[in-house]
């Protein structure tokens, strides 16, 4: 073999062996990404869990935290301005927060969570459906991510220890199916 080639052939084998380290290593970190984006550290909510505090501050910079909730049944609603079954939703949400203050101020607490929304889209909704519950935004999903927000609308209903006592995913149709869900919890 001449020097040319035995340059040549171990020239190929050093670049074959830095491309098969370069693919590797895209591998681990398409792997990591992988575990990062879908591998959720947090256990499925269900019913009958207990689901992690959080404290959501809200668009008029309240801040409410859901372990200062603890001896009321608290409604948690995922939502978003660009969600259009959630405006269908919203006016069933805000007429039953108005009667549960009204009727059992002390004992049902609502709380709006805009799911990767921007600040003037869900202050627009809020304004449009004259939502005066409390709403807070959820731009980098850490509210979400706890409860598994697979898409929007998604409503939690927790009971005064903070279990979960009724989920929905999809939207709200009547007024009553969310009374029923609110009642269970009451119970």
């Amino acid at each position: 073999m001449s020097p040319k080639s035995k340059y040549k052939s171990l020239t190929q084998k050093k670049s074959n062996t830095w491309m098969i380290i370069a693919i590797l290593g895209v591998l681990g970190l398409l792997i990591l990404l992988g575990f990062r984006l879908f591998g959720n550290e947090s256990e499925a909510i269900e019913i009958g869990k207990t689901p992690q505090d959080f404290t959501l501050t809200t668009f008029s910079g309240e801040r409410v935290n859901t372990q200062d909730l603890r001896g009321k049944v608290v409604l948690i609603n995922f939502w978003a301005s660009w969600c259009t079954t959630c405006d269908e939703e919203g006016e069933l949400l805000e007429a039953a927060w108005r009667f549960y203050q009204r009727n059992y101020p002390d004992q049902v607490a609502f709380l709006g969570v805009a799911y990767a929304d921007t600040q003037p889209a869900s202050m627009a909704f809020i304004e449009k459906y004259g939502l005066t519950y409390p709403n807070g935004p959820d731009l980098q999903t850490q509210i979400s991510r706890i409860y598994q927000v697979g898409g929007v609308p998604e409503t939690y209903v927790l009971d005064e220890s903070g279990e979960v006592t009724a989920i929905k995913i999809g939207t709200f149709m009547s007024l009553e199916e969310i009374n029923q869900a609110i009642e269970t919890a009451l119970d």
